[in-house]
């Protein structure tokens, strides 16, 4: 009776929650490497090196699991390299170069056939067509971003941090932390860029991150030196973007000095966003912020957790919505918190793994 349901119950939920994801992690160190996520007790397996090279800070994975795509430091600073994913194993496709200081971030567009990049330290965008095969070709746009803000000591120049394709795959956006704007493009299928402007955040904000509602409706743009998100409703016919709010990630009466924030995510189901806030100091104030989004895609903080490693560089929640893992930069690890998928509140699993000075996560797609 009662115990058979149960039985069934369990091993239902263990078939939805359980199971073992690969994990891929970038690296300020000497590559990717790769772990192995439990999905019922949150434990990560030893790490093991699956490719070598330096600059591998940022990843991005196609969506059907075949590719996966990195910044890369090699012959010079400005290169990206995609790989071939077969078992645990990462096999290099194509590298390739631009003129610049380096990429600090990577993604695909929807279709996976365009990989757009953001170079910090050259305050420009770049992006690449990509064929079936994922390979990526040569340089498609170039585009320097111009303008200062605020802040003496981060915002002299421009900073372009990341760079997405909207929902609908015919515009893009790319915040910028050096001018306060969240630069706004057109592009076609080969990966051509058209200046449409941007969006300004509060002064002295830094955008670095951002990610759109379920819907796509709303945009997320994270602030790394206000420790703010600020919430844009998006038109969908031309792409633009509204501002709607700005709110903290920490509650009234925190201490943010010195603390910048790193990584944003939203949950599957477009009910909770997560941010990730860095201690500069080492003070034990690293944190992770949950929100709730509410009527008109504002959100209201839920609770503010702590982090568990010493500068949460990156965050990504597990396919199945159950876990959050976070990669800690300068404790040299990655952790996993438990998601409660109903009210979206975390608890530490008390599981870690070493990885030297951990950067990016991405999850391997089940076959």
């Amino acid at each position: 009776g009662a115990m058979k349901t149960l039985f069934v119950w369990v091993s239902l939920v263990g078939v939805l929650f359980g199971g073992e994801r690969l994990v891929y992690v970038g690296t300020a160190s000497e590559g990717i490497y790769v772990t192995r996520l439990n999905g019922e007790t949150g434990e990560l397996s030893e790490a093991t090196l699956v490719v070598e090279g330096k600059g591998m800070g940022f990843q991005e994975l196609s969506q059907d699991g075949k590719y996966l795509f990195s910044t890369l430091r090699r012959r010079k600073d400005g290169m990206v390299a995609s790989y071939r994913v077969s078992g645990d194993e990462l096999k290099e496709i194509s590298v390739q170069e631009y003129e610049g200081r380096g990429l600090c971030h990577v993604s695909l567009d929807r279709k996976g056939a365009v990989l757009f990049g953001a170079d910090y330290g050259g305050g420009s965008v770049v992006s690449f067509p990509v064929n079936g095969e994922g390979e990526i070709g040569e340089v498609a746009s170039l585009m320097k971003h111009e303008g200062k803000s605020v802040n003496e000591k981060r915002q002299r120049g421009p900073h372009a941090h990341s760079m997405y394709a909207g929902p609908g795959n015919r515009f893009a956006y790319a915040p910028d932390l050096g001018i306060d704007q969240v630069k706004f493009y057109e592009f076609d299928e080969k990966g051509r860029l058209e200046d449409l402007g941007g969006f300004k955040v509060p002064a002295g904000s830094g955008p670095r991150h951002m990610k759109f509602g379920k819907n796509g409706r709303y945009a997320y743009v994270l602030n790394e030196l206000t420790l703010t998100v600020s919430v844009f409703e998006r038109d969908e016919e031309s792409g633009r973007l509204r501002m709607v709010e700005t709110v903290s990630v920490l509650e009234q009466g925190s201490d943010g000095g010195e603390m910048t924030c790193s990584e944003i995510r939203v949950s599957r189901d477009g009910r909770f966003v997560y941010t990730a806030n860095r201690d500069l100091k080492k003070t034990g104030r690293d944190s992770l912020s949950v929100m709730e989004v509410l009527e008109g895609g504002r959100l209201k903080l839920v609770e503010v957790v702590k982090a568990e490693v010493w500068i949460p560089r990156n965050i990504h929640l597990s396919p199945d919505g159950g876990w959050l893992l976070v990669a800690g930069q300068k404790s040299h690890e990655v952790v996993s918190h438990r998601v409660d998928v109903e009210t979206g509140r975390l608890t530490f699993s008390g599981k870690r793994v070493s990885v030297p000075a951990a950067m990016c996560l991405n999850f391997g797609v089940s076959k």
